[in-house]
């Protein structure tokens, strides 16, 4: 399984298969994690549902959390806050990313809203080297909080490195 994972993450990028315009605005799916508030673009989500049953996996990074079943397809369930933090999640729910993206399901604490968000309110951000640099690549203002980005490129090239240096 996890050779599956390493060659499933796609050589293109995210973008070029669910392609944005580049001055509309764009819907992101806006969930918590640790009481703080990250978002994707909800073009490659496939759904959001409560953890069942995780099947743990030997051998593959701390936070490969193990398979889960969705639909008779297995995904890899990846704990967003250990790639963050290094902190492992206790969450319940997760993000299912659409299979032809990747077959990845992350761990969240909560879905808290969809928001229409406009290119120009978007803000890039610079970061210390930590090990979640890249991970996230931008913020905006929603509701009186910061919302940052999550890279999903980033992190399925991170993924797929790691998987790498296992085998």
């Amino acid at each position: 399984m996890a050779e599956n994972i390493a060659e499933n993450t796609a050589e293109s990028t995210l973008y070029e298969k669910y392609p944005v315009e580049k001055d509309l605005i764009e819907k992101y799916l806006i969930f918590t994690i640790r009481e703080k508030q990250y978002a994707m673009p909800s073009r490659i989500i496939s759904e959001v549902a409560a953890l069942e049953k995780a099947f743990p996996l030997p051998l593959v990074p701390e936070y490969v959390r193990g398979i889960i079943n969705r639909y008779s397809v297995p995904y890899a369930l990846i704990d967003i806050c250990y790639l963050l933090s290094k902190d492992t999640s206790s969450a319940g729910k997760l993000i299912v990313l659409k299979e032809e993206v990747d077959k990845l399901a992350f761990l969240i604490d909560d879905v808290t809203d969809i928001a229409d968000i406009p290119p120009e309110k978007i803000m890039k951000i610079e970061q210390e080297e930590t090990s979640s640099v890249g991970l996230i690549s931008a913020f905006f203002e929603w509701k009186d909080y910061q919302v940052f980005c999550l890279e999903i490129t980033e992190i399925i090239n991170r993924i797929k490195q790691d998987f790498e240096k296992e085998a």
